[in-house]
């Protein structure tokens, strides 16, 4: 919720006319100052968390999968291989850094040099020879494919240029050329399937059915790799039909024909698009064989080539693979890719859904494990949700909310969800719990609490899409309860327990107050007007962020329902959160509330933040930024925001429809909790830094002196990047030169105790 904020460990409020102030407080001051003119910074970090069962969970703040494709790449140059994921659920790009070993961590920032408008599906592969993958992926203009070449950045790191330097491949057709047809909803296999070194194109036809050969004859021409000239080779490649009325292929008599048709050699008639296409030898003779998923169906079929080079031909098939082993059983519309997850040297095979309409999103990536070799592979099932277990992934959906349950100083995280998908119908909608463990002094963490918290689920077949916010709404110290949900309404719970006391929830009110945001209600508690009683902030699917003025008194809220009654607004501020072509903005609004103005971030359909600030709620708000800092978690961006580690800056945790979290440091002051209470991280002696941001050294203030002082430098993924040992000294400069720019957290530890302060490097 907003709330009122303070200068860090003095409890009074800011002038807005930038007082004399001690110098330990004026860098956070002068950021202050700056954010309301114009940005504020987000910096990617990943906590420490655990599983309800106490295992770690590296990959918590991954922020989920749907409908991964898995790809296999270096993307920050250390010659070891990294995992680029794309999901289709929101067009998300993942990153995870791989240590040679089959572990990986999430690093966002490795795709900072990725496009930033891909959609529907993306394949990496190095097509002209020079050891570096390049990106192809769909372009909407011709219903085809571009393709960016991939190079170096000066870090290293996997980067691509900002057109494409083909924006669509043709092939000769008559006595001209069109394009080659890929799907939004097709996924293509790109690969050497004539053994001549470069790249040909495996995809389905524009009617469907047979999949349709483009062979790349760069090398053939002598024009060398890093040239693409196709021509179709083949309009049933394999010979096979794929009808889309079983799971099974149609098989071709012979090779050289095709499967259903009445003149040989050529296609028959239409189906329906969507098909996932897999090349790859299976049985080590030196042909490609094929793996296929249908939009109709659940399993993968495997295609089994006996032909030759020159003239394909599937003359058997698995049509429930691995029917061998443990099939592979994803409702609907599998994919499978082939690449080396546990760093082995070998590739194995990971099959995930490839639509994200009422699919699965949890058991989304079927592992199995190659024990054999390229040559002779051996697959055997390792597990349904690889990575998946590793993170706080909670289906599809998420939406976090940050609240102090237990009264102990440390804010938690609330978090709801819009469905998690079960075969039989059931929505699984509901609240989960993470508490927050961060020792004091010490960088944040957490564990996973509750899997039900509030109990709401019982009320899933009637309601869902659950989302939080808490705030003091009867006046009597602690936190109470406002969800929104689905239809629009409100769901009032009143919190019970008293001030600084565990929260005890009463039983749930519905359609609190006949208030209605239409549909998907996200609530935000914030005093707008600035009299002592709390108000309510409704986004709702419309794009449009209403008001709702407290008329009542400090034990007993009123909200009249109606947008136009006098104080309430539709549009709150005016803003839209509707990009072109969608009538259906989806905002999530958090208030911050300074002493002489509010900040309102909100998420959107787009996956970005939105940033406003304003002091009069009655008129049109000033946008700081559409995007803030570039933040981007595919689409349904649904941030809380939260001094969650106690060093006076605020955090935010951020949603998104994939179902999981991503977490973030930012500049923007916080101050006391909204609780009053302290947080147990708050100094023992009173630490500073100055200036801040620095550039390369920051002088630390407050030190307590003691015989045994020791400094570390941690990063914003949790590192230990620099340790000094400072042994009775009051100051210390510590130099950070050489470190990137970024957000740290400087911790001291002495016999005196523990302090912490963050800082911005520049």
């Amino acid at each position: 919720m907003g709330s009122d904020k303070h200068s860090p460990g003095t409890g009074v409020p800011w002038s807005s006319h930038c007082p004399m102030i001690r110098p330990a407080l004026l860098a956070v001051l002068l950021m202050f100052c700056r954010f309301l003119a114009a940005q504020f910074a987000l910096q990617p970090a990943q906590p420490t968390a655990t599983g309800a069962d106490g295992e770690p969970l590296p990959l918590a703040w991954m922020g989920g999968l749907n409908a991964p494709q898995w790809m296999a790449t270096d993307l920050d140059g250390d010659g070891l291989q990294d995992l680029y994921l794309f999901d289709r659920a929101g067009d998300a790009q993942i990153a995870l850094r791989g240590d040679g070993s089959g572990n990986y961590r999430p690093a966002p920032e490795l795709t900072a040099g990725f496009p930033t408008d891909l959609h529907a599906w993306v394949i990496l592969r190095d097509y002209d020879g020079d050891g570096i993958d390049d990106l192809f992926t769909y372009a909407a203009s011709s219903d085809g494919l571009r393709i960016y070449r991939g190079f170096r950045s000066g870090e290293g790191w996997l980067t691509f240029g900002p057109v494409p330097d083909y924006a669509g491949l043709r092939y000769p057709f008559g006595n001209g050329t069109v394009p080659i047809f890929i799907t939004s909803i097709d996924y293509p296999a790109i690969d050497d399937l004539d053994g001549d070194g470069d790249l040909d194109i495996l995809t389905f036809s524009v009617a469907g059915g047979y999949v349709e050969y483009f062979r790349n004859q760069s090398v053939e021409r002598g024009f060398g790799r890093d040239t693409l000239l196709f021509t179709l080779e083949d309009e049933c490649w394999g010979g096979f039909f794929e009808s889309g009325l079983t799971s099974a292929l149609d098989l071709a008599a012979a090779p050289g024909e095709c499967a259903r048709s009445q003149r040989p050699g050529l296609p028959v008639e239409p189906r329906h698009s969507g098909s996932t296409v897999l090349t790859l030898d299976y049985d080590g003779d030196g042909l490609k064989d094929i793996m296929l998923g249908d939009i109709s169906f659940e399993y993968l079929v495997l295609g089994r080539n006996t032909g030759s080079r020159e003239e394909a031909y599937i003359s058997r098939q698995d049509p429930t693979w691995n029917s061998d082993g443990t099939v592979a059983e994803i409702p609907f519309f599998p994919g499978a890719y082939h690449l080396d997850i546990d760093q082995d040297g070998v590739k194995d095979l990971v099959a995930s859904p490839s639509q994200t309409l009422n699919a699965e999103d949890v058991n989304v990536g079927w592992y199995y494990r190659n024990r054999g070799t390229d040559a002779a592979p051996e697959f055997a099932f390792r597990d349904s949700q690889l990575l998946v277990r590793q993170s706080l992934d909670f289906g599809s959906g998420s939406r976090p909310a940050i609240f102090d349950y237990d009264a102990d100083g440390r804010p938690d995280i609330v978090v709801g969800n819009t469905e998690n998908y079960s075969p039989d119908g059931r929505i699984n909608s509901r609240l989960r719990l993470i508490r927050n463990v961060t020792p004091p002094g010490g960088p944040a963490a957490f564990v996973l609490a509750d899997d039900d918290y509030l109990r709401l689920s019982r009320f899933q077949s009637t309601t869902s899409a659950f989302t939080a916010t808490f705030g003091d709404l009867d006046g009597d110290g602690d936190q109470d309860a406002i969800v929104g949900e689905r239809s629009g309404q409100l769901i009032y719970l009143e919190n019970t327990a008293g001030a600084g006391r565990p929260a005890t929830f009463d039983e749930p009110v519905f359609s609190y107050m006949g208030l209605d945001a239409g549909q998907m209600a996200v609530p935000d508690i914030a005093d707008l007007d600035r009299d002592g009683l709390p108000d309510l902030v409704v986004g709702g699917y419309d794009g449009r962020i209403r008001f709702y003025r407290n008329v009542g008194t400090p034990t007993a809220p009123r909200y009249d329902p109606d947008t136009g009654a006098p104080g309430n607004a539709l549009q709150l501020g005016g803003i839209n959160t509707n990009r072109p072509g969608f009538s259906t903005g989806y905002p999530s609004p958090v208030v911050i509330t300074y002493p002489d103005r509010f900040l309102l971030v909100t998420g959107n359909r787009a996956g970005t933040l939105e940033a406003y600030s304003f002091t009069d709620y009655t008129q049109p708000f000033t946008e700081l930024e559409d995007t803030v800092a570039a933040v981007d978690v595919g689409s349904f961006s649904v941030p809380a925001v939260g001094n969650l580690d106690g060093d006076g800056l605020l955090d935010f945790v951020l949603g998104n429809e994939r179902g999981g979290l991503s977490y973030y440091r930012s500049d923007l002051p916080a101050g006391e909790p909204t609780t009053g209470t302290a947080f147990p991280g708050a100094a023992d002696f009173p630490l500073s830094a100055f200036p801040n941001p620095a550039t390369t050294f920051v002088r630390l203030g407050g030190l307590p002196g003691s015989r045994v002082q020791h400094i570390r430098v941690i990063s914003g993924v949790g590192q230990v990047v620099r340790e000094f040992t400072v042994p009775g000294l009051r100051e210390y400069s510590a130099d950070l030169s050489g470190l990137p720019a970024g957000i740290y957290l400087l911790q001291v530890e002495a016999t005196a105790g523990t302090a912490a302060v963050r800082i911005v490097l520049r």
